[in-house]
């Protein structure tokens, strides 16, 4: 490092004493911040209809059923006409 740059560092680096006030913000004791009163509703309701959808996606629906072909030329016609 450069000799200035070194100096600089070290005069803008030194320890300095904080102010007396500072340390009484620090110590000062907060208030505590309390939670909504519909916080805990709320994050139940939400809960249980996100349960409620797991559930019915669990759940599952019954799986397709596989294509059958048509053996003859008469099964075509009871749904599709020419």
């Amino acid at each position: 490092m450069s000799e200035w740059l070194d100096l600089e560092l070290s005069h803008h680096l030194a320890p300095t004493h904080a102010p007396d006030e500072l340390w009484s913000r620090i110590s000062a004791v907060r208030p505590r911040r309390e939670a909504p009163q519909f916080a805990f509703p709320l994050a139940a309701v939400v809960t249980l209809i996100l349960a409620g959808a797991l559930y019915f996606i669990a759940r599952g629906q019954p799986g397709p059923t596989p294509y059958r072909t048509a053996t003859s030329h008469s099964e075509c016609v009871l749904c599709h006409t020419i």
